[in-house]
């Protein structure tokens, strides 16, 4: 890696057109994909415009996956204006095609020699598996490798005490979550934790900084049969040559090697433990799926339409009893790729039926209202009244437009004839000009609101429609629910927010109705919209 970093300076030294800035390194990363920490720190420092050229060694060490690094060579990094140097295969984008026959070829060998080298490297894997114990990566929580003769896991010492009180307390039949608790409260260092703190110069990820035990961590540590003493391999499949077949192997065709080590549990607890482990899992997974079934069996109204307002996950239905009292929609608030982190919260399932069917009252009553309205009055009329009103300010616009155009071309003139110089000129001008972009937009906004009157101000609004239809009882029902709401919102202040579905009509009706109201209408529905719902 240092020959190659110092290469590469040598030669941004040598030619004056190029100034360092950064030197990305993935060390430890493989090159046969491009999710690599430092690879997107590159395109950040592209996107942000701190570099706009990247040399590299050969074309290998961009990536060994050519179908990716073509794509790079050929569209990302052209399109960012980046050039590319692989110095070792003489390609420079700045006089090279990146989608000659000799690039493309290059990058093809790259991606079969990463395969070739996998195959080979997991076939003298597989081989010396079959002769024995073979050891890769860290050791197992707990565990060190040894320093003096043949290569096997010894005891950590710093961790074991808490291994020991681990198995102890889970043979006494303290469950997995309330060890996590346990351990959590004797600040006992996590498995991620510890192997920093026994490996000081490793980057740390900031995720390992906060991160405390949970149950789950607990239980596959107690479920580990290497902590029984047995060496365990095999449990899953990955070659990178061959990844259509990757997956878990079942536990039966694993490789196990029998007392490699110094255990932390007998071979005879360790098989008493786990079959009560998994007895405990499967009757808490049995118990979930009857739960499941029981709520979709039901007639529940909410379900699959609540959502987190915080993190826009959709909120789990939890029935902790038989009442509607003791079901709520719940949030765990986990961080994931998709969804920001907070503390987790749940609403009550019968207090948000009651408000919905509160909104949902309200909205019908809007709409009864404006049903008799449009029955007892004439709609030609209605509609005539509010075009002309909205006319009337469509006209005002045309003419604030004619007066801005008259302007500038008064402004032109005073620049002819030297009342005004070329710097106020262009100043006015300006000004007039961006004036009339705000006018123009204000004009085609009010165009659509006198072409949406024969739309929305007529018994045939979709949001009327749909809500005269529905079937809106003290029981909620769900086809009714369905039919009027889009999604709910649960916040954790207990605020809700309801998005109707057909909002769009909705709020352009009552505009109409609110706009006829303002120019003289009689007997309008007034609007009735309660203050936590949209």
């Amino acid at each position: 890696m240092e020959t190659q970093i110092a290469l590469l300076r040598d030669y941004v030294l040598q030619h004056p057109d190029l100034e360092l800035r950064e030197v990305y390194i993935d060390n430890g990363w493989t090159g046969t994909n491009f999710q690599r920490p430092e690879f997107s720190h590159l395109l950040e420092d592209i996107q942000s415009g701190k570099i706009n050229c990247i040399v590299v060694k050969d074309l290998s060490r961009l990536g060994r996956n050519y179908l990716e690094a073509g794509y790079y060579l050929q569209h990302v990094f052209p399109s960012l204006q980046v050039r590319f140097i692989a110095i070792f295969d003489g390609y420079d984008s700045a006089t090279g095609d990146p989608e000659s026959m000799v690039i493309a070829m290059k990058n093809i060998v790259n991606d079969y020699y990463s395969k070739d080298i996998s195959r080979k490297i997991s076939a003298v894997i597989d081989m010396k598996r079959s002769q024995g114990p073979h050891y890769m990566g860290a050791p197992p929580y707990g565990y060190q490798m040894s320093t003096r003769g043949k290569k096997r896991y010894v005891i950590d010492k710093q961790a074991a005490p808490y291994l020991h009180l681990m198995f102890k307390w889970a043979l006494e039949g303290v469950p997995p979550h309330e060890i996590a608790s346990y351990l959590n409260e004797m600040n006992a260092p996590t498995p991620s934790q510890h192997y920093y703190q026994l490996h000081p110069d490793r980057e740390k990820s900031s995720r390992y900084r906060d991160c405390t035990w949970k149950g789950y961590s607990v239980r596959s540590i107690l479920l580990n049969q290497t902590y029984a003493g047995d060496f365990v391999c095999r449990k899953s499949y990955f070659r990178k040559y061959d990844p259509g077949n990757s997956g878990f192997i079942p536990e039966e065709d694993w490789m196990i090697y029998p007392d490699t080590h110094e255990a932390y549990i007998s071979h005879e607890d360790y098989a008493q433990l786990k079959k009560r482990l998994l007895s405990e899992m499967k009757h808490r997974k049995d118990r979930r799926k009857r739960r499941q079934r029981q709520i979709r069996n039901q007639d529940n109204p909410l379900q699959g339409i609540v959502y987190c307002g915080e993190c826009g996950r959709r909120m789990r239905l939890v029935k902790k009893g038989e009442s509607r009292c003791d079901w709520y929609f719940s949030c765990s608030g986990k961080e994931d790729y998709a969804h920001i982190g907070h503390q987790p919260y749940s609403a009550e399932y019968g207090e948000l039926e009651t408000q919905v069917l509160y909104n949902l009252q309200m909205q019908l009553k809007t709409a009864i209202d404006a049903d008799n309205f449009l029955h007892s009055h004439s709609l030609e009329d209605a509609q005539t009244r509010l075009k002309a009103s909205r006319n009337a300010s469509l006209q005002m616009l045309y003419s604030r437009q004619a007066a801005l155009t008259s302007q500038k071309k008064q402004a032109f003139e005073d620049l002819a004839s030297g009342i005004l110089d070329k710097e106020t000129y262009q100043m006015r001008t300006a000004k007039l000009e961006q004036e009339a972009k705000w006018l123009s937009g204000d004009i085609e906004r009010a165009k659509k609101r006198v072409a949406e009157i024969d739309t929305y101000l007529t018994p045939d609004n979709e949001w009327l429609k749909s809500f005269l239809s529905a079937n809106i009882s003290p029981d909620l029902d769900s086809r009714a629910v369905h039919q009027l709401i889009n999604h709910i919102e649960v916040w954790h202040n207990s605020q809700i927010l309801i998005v109707f579905n057909y909002a769009d009509c909705m709020e352009k009706f009552l505009r109409c109705l609110k706009e006829l109201r303002e120019i003289g209408g009689k007997g309008l529905p007034e609007n009735r919209h309660p203050d936590s719902t949209e």
